[in-house]
């Protein structure tokens, strides 16, 4: 699947060419793994003092906001010609994800231009999308930590 081809870069590696792998969602209109990406993280808690003898709590004139760290899932397909090549591929991934480059990933998105710095967490939900003959496809989901977000 040529349409699959440079979408998708962990640490400057096509992983559609390399694994197989690829962003996949639910249902045809879902935008899931966009919607995870692009979802704003929260600000931390503004340290607030209550004055016994006062209304309300304090706070400095000036409030900084500062962001938590967000953990981002996204759901992943691989594809491949037969049931070795697809095991292969799918333990390959998931190593590559879990080792990352001293255990980071650069996670890039050509069509939106936009570079996450994430580090593996879990895998979850697998779902075997064929049987072991012929192509072989299975969809899963892994859920990442971005310690410092960009928004």
């Amino acid at each position: 699947m040529e349409i699959l081809k440079g979408l998708l870069y962990i640490n400057n590696v096509d992983v559609y060419e390399t694994y197989g792998a690829f962003l996949t969602e639910e249902k045809q209109e879902d935008t899931s793994n966009y919607d995870a990406l692009m979802k704003p993280s929260e600000v931390k808690e503004q340290e607030e003092v209550s004055i016994r003898e006062n209304d309300g709590v304090e706070l400095p004139d000036e409030i900084v906001q500062s962001l938590k760290a967000r953990d981002v899932s996204l759901k992943f397909a691989i594809s491949a010609q037969d049931k070795a090549s697809f095991l292969s591929n799918y333990m390959a991934f998931l190593e590559m994800l879990r080792k990352g480059n001293k255990g980071w990933l650069d996670v890039y998105l050509p069509e939106l231009d936009m570079h996450f710095a994430f580090y593996y967490k879990s895998a979850e939900k697998y779902k075997q999308l064929t049987d072991f003959e012929g192509m072989v496809m299975g969809r899963f989901a892994v859920n990442f930590r971005e310690p410092k977000p960009k928004f």
